[in-house]
């Protein structure tokens, strides 16, 4: 994905952090004096008070991992901070930590584009793209004469990074109580970003920084740059380093005795731009691998945040020889279209009334279920791998690879190795989805409408599938290019 779309995609979910002692009060931060058109209190509670609804309404998995009481304490926590003549970025700062409390992923808001323009505009960044390895964050680059690549950070301006960390973690929409997705998207240009949009645009940075080597601590003093120079340094960094190059989507290498299958994604519509299809691409490789007899089996799902629904059946298929059952129930809301059809400007949203009524029904209790027969089980294959597997997974191991990754953990003995999944382990809302627009700050929020339960039991409530080995990059091997966690699954397998 283009790193412009994903920074903008990202930050969407980052930009209302509450500001604490050490920094300016929320709706005085330097982004908030932005030329931006202010509304009325009145318009503004409208606006919330519509968020609320629909949020109640539609997403079905609100108090999955939360209670009613829970959530509703959160919503008048943050309407208090509602007052006159606020503009669009400042009421989206008193939204955000309400999106990101649902607890879902697939749950986010976005700010109107016009807003979105004048970020960057005047945008003061930290020149610098971080990777967070084992929950610190070190930088990637130097900078003039900085030598700053491969130092972690340990403060800025006086704040703690695990201070800042938790700042933006609050606004980072995860499934359930999950933390290693949150890593995740501050790596890269993100952090820089988030910290420029939640925290402060300083002039000049006062960073403590620390060589995890020889444990000397060195402070710098750096001046903040525009979001051109930013994105400048950012590429230099994406050009050059060595996990930042192209990777086909899908992609089988046999080697001895044993497998690499490395799956980026699920969704037919990315593998489509590349002319590949999925199931002809998973039963020509397994062809290949039963055909040589191969005895271990490597499985990398790292890059992973799923796509296309019943793909991760058709991969799960050929690597069990027992019946299962995937989903629990498949759940949809029940809400008035007619309702939302003013406030969101897709044109489907009567299909997607049709699609809901014909797959689904509603049980004695009232409950919208999915019919059966609507999603058929993937047929067991003949001939599967019986072998040993091992799964690669990672924080960006999400939605469909992380339903992947429960099955393989539920009805197999796949060994897991790297980072927690970063879905959840029983299941997600995601699916259909209704973007639904505030009419008057414009902010847009996608809330998804269908809640899939998996059939299973193992699994720690509100966490991604645990690794058996948790293995974590040291920075040096991240600077050299060097894959911990691959290089540790074949020496297992050695």
């Amino acid at each position: 994905m283009n790193k412009q779309i994903y920074l903008i995609l990202f930050l969407l979910f980052l930009f209302s952090c509450q500001n604490e002692k050490k920094n300016p009060p929320i709706l005085e931060n330097t982004l908030t004096k932005l030329n931006i058109e202010k509304h009325s209190k009145i318009e503004l509670v409208q606006d919330f008070e519509l968020l609320v609804n629909g949020l109640k309404e539609v997403h079905t998995g609100i108090y999955w991992y939360s209670t009613e009481k829970q959530f509703d304490s959160i919503v008048q926590h943050q309407k208090r901070q509602i007052k006159d003549s606020l503009n669009s970025l400042q009421f989206f700062n008193i939204i955000t930590p309400i999106v990101a409390y649902t607890k879902e992923g697939h749950c986010y808001a976005r700010l109107p584009e016009k807003v979105e323009t004048k970020i960057e505009q005047i945008g003061k960044y930290l020149p610098f793209c971080v990777k967070s390895l084992n929950n610190d964050i070190y930088i990637l680059n130097n900078y003039k004469k900085n030598k700053t690549k491969g130092l972690k950070i340990v403060s800025i301006n006086g704040d703690s990074i695990n201070n800042i960390i938790n700042k933006l973690f609050k606004h980072i929409p995860s499934d359930g109580n999950n933390r290693s997705l949150k890593y995740r998207e501050l790596d890269d240009d993100l952090f820089s970003s988030a910290y420029a949009i939640n925290i402060e645009q300083p002039d000049y940075f006062d960073l403590e920084l620390m060589d995890v080597s020889s444990k000397k601590k060195l402070n710098i003093k750096i001046q903040s740059v525009t979001s051109e120079k930013f994105y400048k340094e950012c590429i230099k960094v994406w050009n050059t380093y060595p996990f930042n190059k192209k990777e086909v989507p899908l992609s089988l290498k046999l080697e001895n005795h044993t497998a690499v299958l490395t799956l980026n994604t699920f969704s037919n519509r990315e593998l489509s731009k590349d002319s590949i299809n999925f199931k002809n691409f998973i039963s020509s490789s397994f062809e290949k691998i039963i055909t040589s007899k191969l005895k271990n089996l490597i499985i990398d799902i790292r890059k992973n945040s799923g796509g296309t629904e019943g793909n991760e059946d058709y991969l799960f298929s050929y690597l069990t020889n027992k019946p299962y059952q995937k989903y629990k129930y498949v759940e949809a809301s029940v809400f008035d279209y007619n309702k939302y059809l003013r406030y969101t400007d897709s044109v489907d949203l009567k299909e997607l009334e049709t699609n809901l009524i014909r797959e689904h029904k509603l049980d004695r209790k009232g409950r919208f279920l999915r019919i059966n027969g609507v999603e058929k089980p993937e047929p067991l294959k003949e001939n599967p791998f019986l072998g040993k597997v091992y799964i690669l997974t990672s924080g960006n191991t999400y939605s469909g690879g992380a339903e992947f990754s429960t099955l393989m953990k539920q009805h197999t003995n796949a060994i897991f190795i790297g980072e927690e999944v970063g879905g959840g382990y029983f299941g997600n809302t995601s699916g259909y989805q209704l973007d639904l627009i505030l009419p008057n700050t414009e902010i847009e929020i996608h809330i998804p409408i269908l809640q899939f339960v998996l059939d299973v039991e193992k699994g720690i409530f509100g966490r991604g599938v645990i690794p058996d080995f948790k293995i974590t990059q040291t920075i040096k091997e991240h600077l050299n290019g060097i894959d911990a966690e691959m290089e540790f699954t074949k020496s297992k397998i050695d």
